[in-house]
């Protein structure tokens, strides 16, 4: 629904190619991501696919890979451990050095995403 104007254009991108947007763009809505409930267990590939809010509630130590993500791909994980339950994370850097400890309550919030072939981890902080 763009209304006539110079300078005004649709886009549309499917198949397969890259899609991308050249010169300046201005987007006049928010981006209203559903929210993604990771479905527990043993070994979980964290997939960007499933949108950009995702939530875990651990139910043992758990692993868990990225094969999914291409460069410029990023999440927010809402990690919730239930009893000091621990992730064992994919290879990946971690900025400030380290994967963190998860709360006991409520849950860790973390940023993934990928940029020039490494993946990155962000510990935020936690919520209720």
């Amino acid at each position: 629904n763009l209304a006539a104007a110079s300078g005004v254009w649709a886009f549309y991108g499917a198949g397969s190619a890259a899609s991308y947007f050249g010169g300046n763009v201005t987007f006049a809505k928010s981006v209203i991501e559903t929210d993604y409930t990771i479905i527990d267990g043993a070994s979980v590939d964290i997939d960007p696919a499933n949108g950009g809010m995702q939530f875990w509630t651990l139910g043992a130590n758990r692993t868990a890979t990225a094969t999914n993500f291409v460069n410029g791909q990023s999440i927010t994980m809402h990690v919730a451990d239930g009893t000091a339950y621990a992730v064992t994370w994919p290879t990946m850097t971690w900025v400030g050095g380290s994967a963190p400890t998860l709360p006991t309550t409520g849950y860790a919030i973390i940023v993934l995403w990928k940029a020039g072939g490494t993946l990155y981890g962000k510990y935020v902080g936690n919520v209720a």
